[in-house]
C-alpha cells in the first residue's frame, strides 16, 4: 500500500516565543497554547480553586465530617476516571484523619450509571452521614433525591455536562455547571477531586488546623490524577498538562503506588520514559 505524506497548513506560531525551534512552535501553535506562559509546567501555574462554584460549602461539609468523624460514603465509578477519582478521595481524606471512609462503584448492568434510583435504595441502607460523588452526578437528580429525604447529605464532583436543572444537593463542584467560573472545562472527574482536596487543605490550614498534626502533602497524589486524566482523553489543555506533567514526573522517578508500578510492568514500559 502506497503511503501517502501531507504536509498540514502552517498555523500562525508569532504569540510562541522566538527561541523556540520552529516545529516547535508550530506543534504547540497547532495544540492551542495562547502563550508563553502556557508551557510552564510548575504546580504554581494551577488556576485557583476559588473559581469553582460551590466550592466553600463543599469545604464546609468535609470540615463538618472530619470534625464529627462522620460516615462518608464515596460513589464512584467503573472507568478509570471514576476508579483513580475514588482512589484519589479514599486516600486523600484519609490524610486529613477522616477515619469513617467506604466506596461504592455501581454495575452499570444491574444498577445504571452514577448515583441512579436502584443506587440510591442502596446507600440509604448504608446509613451515610455524607455522599460525596466522584465523576458523576450532575444528571443523577432522581437518585439524589432519594439519599437527600433520607436525611443524607450530598457533595457533587463531577465534570460532564448540566443537563436543565442541576440536583438538590448540598454543594455541586462542576466546572461544567453554567454558573461555573473554573476556566478549566476539561478537567477530568479525578482534577476535580485533587481540587476539592486542595481547597480543603487550604482552609483548614487557615483555621490552624495542622498545628498538632501533618499537613497532607497532596503532591503524593499526583500520579492518579495523571493517571486519570489521560484515560479519561480529556483534552490537554494548559491545566490538565501540568497536572500530567507533574504527575508523570513523580512516576517516571519511582514515587508512584504499587498498582501503578504494576500496571507499567505488566503493559511492559519503562516507567522512566512514560509520556501522555
Amino acid at each position: 500500500m502506497e503511503k501517502i505524506i501531507q504536509a498540514r497548513p502552517r498555523v500562525d506560531d508569532s504569540h510562541l516565543p522566538h527561541h523556540l525551534h520552529p516545529v516547535i512552535k508550530q506543534i504547540y501553535a497547532t495544540r492551542q497554547v495562547q502563550n508563553a506562559t502556557e508551557l510552564d509546567n510548575s504546580a504554581a501555574t494551577l488556576h485557583d480553586f476559588k473559581l469553582f462554584k460551590d466550592i466553600d460549602k463543599a469545604v464546609a461539609l468535609l470540615q463538618e465530617a472530619i470534625a464529627a468523624q462522620s460516615r462518608v460514603l464515596i460513589v464512584g465509578d467503573f472507568d478509570a476516571d471514576g476508579a483513580t477519582s475514588t482512589a484519589t478521595l479514599m486516600q486523600g481524606l484519609a490524610m486529613f484523619g477522616l477515619k469513617n471512609l467506604d466506596y461504592l462503584v455501581p454495575d452499570r448492568f444491574s444498577l445504571g450509571y452514577g448515583l441512579s434510583p436502584a443506587l440510591a435504595e442502596q446507600i440509604v441502607s448504608m446509613q451515610p452521614e455524607l455522599v460525596i460523588t466522584v465523576d458523576n452526578g450532575i444528571s443523577c437528580i432522581d437518585g439524589i433525591a432519594i439519599v437527600k429525604k433520607a436525611g443524607i447529605k450530598v457533595l457533587v464532583t463531577d465534570h460532564h455536562l448540566q443537563g436543565e436543572s442541576l440536583p438538590d444537593a448540598d454543594a455541586i463542584v462542576n466546572p461544567n455547571r453554567h454558573d461555573c467560573q473554573f476556566p478549566s472545562k476539561s478537567i477530568a472527574g479525578v482534577g476535580v477531586a485533587f481540587y476539592l482536596l486542595i481547597a480543603l487543605r487550604s482552609h483548614l490550614r487557615e483555621q490552624g488546623y495542622f498545628q498538632h498534626q501533618p499537613m497532607p502533602n497532596l503532591a503524593e497524589l499526583l500520579d492518579i490524577v495523571a493517571l486519570g486524566t489521560v484515560a479519561d482523553v480529556v483534552a490537554l489543555d494548559a491545566n490538565n498538562r501540568t497536572l500530567v506533567h507533574q504527575g508523570l514526573a513523580r512516576i517516571r522517578s519511582g514515587k508512584t503506588r504499587p498498582g501503578i508500578s504494576a500496571l507499567i510492568e505488566v503493559a511492559n514500559r519503562n516507567a522512566g520514559r512514560l509520556s501522555a
